[in-house]
């Protein structure tokens, strides 16, 4: 009982030490890491003494680590031998003045090899004296408070430099010890600050720099530094400018001024969407007869309705390509660097083609324009001639013609009275574009006497896409005569025919009577004057 009552304070002891170790630790160490931090921040060391100020502070720190910390855990654990049982009766019996000595004798007593009955009963007897003691008690973990006021004296340290606004710096020499191969330099009495937001453009765009410096002292000039080249930068309204040109590539820079440079900034420049080669496949409708075209380096063209186009584009640097009509997108098919698209045009087109990438999106919309020429109307005129022999033959002339071909061309006729008896007769087929044609009425017809007709001619063109255009001529009217119209006609003809001859007669006469006037007066003068001699040419 007396020594597991021993080991319980044996432990609490080397708790104690353990928590007044660890007080010293961190006390010790970040006063220590403070003064290194310190000389590096105010003396900016070279490579060589940064790593001896690392090398000394991991030894300090591992130092101290073992004799605060490791050491008592060592202890602790029975890692390591520490203090005997005679040496913690000492302890307590300092503490307990009613044990004082007599502990140490209960474990003489209890060492000895000798034990007789009598020793046993001694030692039981002052075992049961020992008991009622509480050797724990003996370590008071309160008595490690009084180094508690020296963590104060780092933890103030902090505070100040906090307050001087340097914590940042003042730490960031850490960083430079740590990194003691890396080469620094010591920060310049300005600070360079870029205005630009944004440094990634397009290749064929500027990019002008805007760059000030902030801190107690300006310097007069500013460089900036790129693929080993140093350029100087122009002053404007308190600014340091630089500009890229066009074409640009990516490229990193920093800045210098009074012997400091400023870090490493990088320009990423993207790749532009372009058209590389352009061509146009034209397939013109069948009935035309007309012979596929292909166009390049353009596109506009004119073309006749209904033509199919074939748009084969090769891109550089270009991801997509867009048709752009009014409102209307179509995108191209891609395969590779290739682009096509194809589309009948049946009126006139005005589109745009956009290019696009990953880095913009319709970068560069070229506008083209197709102009369609429609297929027009046959045009026809014809002359209508009638027969002064025969009344019921009349005579027709006719001229038509077509911009792309004629098909055939009919005479369409109908009762007068009758429209909705319509028929038609066949004069001609042809693949020209101007024909002449003729007929005769009532040729190849079976029609009614006198019944009055009226007729027309209708003229047709091969447009293939409508099947056919038509165009009609004026509408003629004319009758079928029977034999006693025919005979009534004939007896008006004969009587305009002697009335004609009537006053024919009459003419005559008076013409001799003008005659005899005009030979009366020659003989009468032997010199015609100018008004007889008009006379004479009016009646010739």
């Amino acid at each position: 009982m007396i020594i597991a009552k021993l080991n319980a304070f044996v432990k609490k002891y080397y708790t104690k030490l353990l928590i007044k170790g660890c007080l010293f630790f961190f006390t010790l160490g970040l006063l220590f890491f403070l003064s290194i931090t310190a000389v590096e921040y105010f003396l900016w060391l070279g490579s060589t003494y940064r790593l001896v100020l690392l090398l000394v502070f991991v030894a300090v720190a591992l130092v101290l680590l073992y004799r605060y910390i490791l050491t008592p855990l060592f202890y602790l654990f029975k890692l390591k031998k520490g203090i005997s049982n005679r040496e913690a009766s000492l302890l307590i019996g300092k503490h307990f003045p009613n044990v004082d000595d007599k502990l140490i004798n209960l474990l003489d007593l209890a060492e000895d090899h000798k034990q007789s009955d009598l020793l046993l009963a001694a030692i039981e007897r002052r075992s049961k004296e020992m008991e009622p003691v509480p050797f724990v008690k003996a370590v008071n973990f309160k008595e490690n408070l009084k180094y508690v006021k020296f963590i104060l004296v780092p933890l103030i340290l902090l505070l100040l430099i906090w307050i001087s606004g340097n914590i940042a710096d003042f730490f960031g020499s850490y960083k430079r010890v740590v990194n003691y191969d890396v080469a620094y330099e010591p920060p310049a009495p300005f600070a360079f600050q870029l205005l630009n937001d944004d440094l990634n453009i397009l290749e064929d765009e500027t990019l002008t720099l805007n760059l000030v410096t902030e801190g107690k002292i300006k310097p007069e000039n500013v460089s900036i530094v790129m693929e080993g080249k140093e350029l100087l930068m122009q002053e404007s309204d308190g600014k340091f400018q630089f500009t890229f040109d066009a074409p640009l590539k990516s490229t990193d820079f920093y800045f210098s001024a009074n012997g400091f440079d400023s870090k490493i900034y990088s320009v990423t420049v993207g790749k532009v969407p372009g058209i590389q080669s352009f061509e146009m496949n034209l397939q013109y409708p069948n009935y035309l007869g007309k012979r596929n075209e292909t166009l390049k380096g353009t596109g506009n063209a004119v073309v006749p309705e209904g033509t199919k186009i074939t748009w084969n584009i090769d891109g550089v640097h270009t991801d997509r390509l867009d048709f752009i009509e009014r409102d209307t997108v179509v995108q191209f098919v891609k395969d590779k660097r290739s682009f096509k698209l194809s589309r009948a045009v049946y009126a006139n087109l005005e589109y745009e083609l956009a290019t696009s990438n990953a880095n913009v999106k319709h970068y560069e919309s070229l506008g083209y324009s197709i102009e369609v020429v429609r297929d027009g109307y046959p045009t026809v005129k014809v002359e209508q001639t009638l027969d002064s022999l025969n009344p019921n033959l009349s005579y027709y002339s006719g001229l038509a013609a077509d911009d792309i071909g004629l098909r055939n061309i009919r005479m369409v006729y109908y009762p007068k009275n009758k429209p909705q008896q319509v028929a038609n007769l066949p004069l001609l087929q042809t693949k020209s574009n101007v024909e002449q044609f003729y007929y005769t009425f009532p040729s190849g017809l079976n029609l009614e006497e006198g019944v009055v007709y009226e007729l027309y001619f209708e003229v047709f063109d091969n447009d293939g896409l409508r099947k056919g255009k038509s165009t009609k001529s004026q509408v003629f009217s004319t009758t079928l005569l029977d034999v006693n119209q025919l005979k009534d006609k004939e007896l008006e003809a004969q009587k305009g025919i002697l009335k004609n001859l009537d006053k024919s007669l009459q003419d005559f006469k008076d013409q001799k009577e003008i005659l005899k006037e005009i030979n009366n007066k020659q003989k009468e003068n032997s010199k015609l004057n100018y008004n007889d001699q008009n006379q004479i040419k009016d009646f010739l």
